[in-house]
Formats: C-alpha cells, structure tokens, sequence
C-alpha cells in the first residue's frame, strides 16, 4: 500500500465535488487537508490514478498525483477541510488558532476585536 499526495485546482467547481468522489473511491484511507489537496493510500500507482481522475478533468483543470513518504509537518490543517463552515462551532474544532481568538473565558482579546472590527490596527 502506498501513500500519494493529489493536488488539484478546477476551473469550475461541480467537477471538484466528482474528482474528490473519484479520489475517494480509489482510496483505502484518505486525508483532505486543505482545498485542492488530498492524501490517499492505495494500491493503484500514481498513473491509474491520474487515468481515473481525467475522465473527470477538462484541459482547464490541473491535477499533480505523487508518492508521498509518512513524514509530514503541517500548521493548521484538519483531516477533511476545505468546505464551508456554517456554525462557529465547527470552525473552532478544526482550528487551535480560531479556537484562541474566539475563546470564551470572558475577556474580550485583541484578535477578536481585530476579526471584528475588519481592521488589524484596531488590535
């Protein structure tokens, strides 16, 4: 079983949503950590993936399929990212940063008056 790194960019957005089903489909395990980015393991080689993803992609769309190693250093990251957030709720549990700028323990913090006000030297 291998691990691959999958880095896509599209240039309209329903045939995201079919190449990440496609990805997902191929995978035994997978990570979506950020838009557009994708680990995976499996047993297909970096070509029959990039082969299953081209019946999805247009000569608009870019997509980079590569072998990836274990290790990994990220800041900021969360196993299934990119969607859109509705309750505050859920932005704060994939977020250590959020979760200190939108802390609860009574005092009003700079990084919130400055996400707030919409002006960095408000802080």
């Amino acid at each position: 079983m291998r691990r691959y790194l999958i880095c896509c960019e599209f240039h309209r957005e329903r045939r995201a949503i079919k190449a990440a089903d496609c990805i997902r489909r191929l995978a035994t395990d997978w990570e979506h950590p950020m838009t557009g980015v994708w680990f995976i393991r499996t047993d297909a080689t970096a070509s029959e993936i990039r082969a299953a993803l081209m019946q999805e992609l247009t000569f608009r769309d870019r997509v980079l399929v590569c072998e990836a190693g274990e290790e990994e250093a990220a800041f900021n990251t969360s196993e299934a990212s990119g969607e859109k957030v509705s309750q505050i709720a859920d932005a704060r549990s994939k977020s250590q940063i959020l979760t200190a700028i939108f802390s609860r323990n009574g005092k009003t913090s700079r990084h919130l008056k400055a996400a707030t006000a919409r002006n960095l030297k408000s802080a």
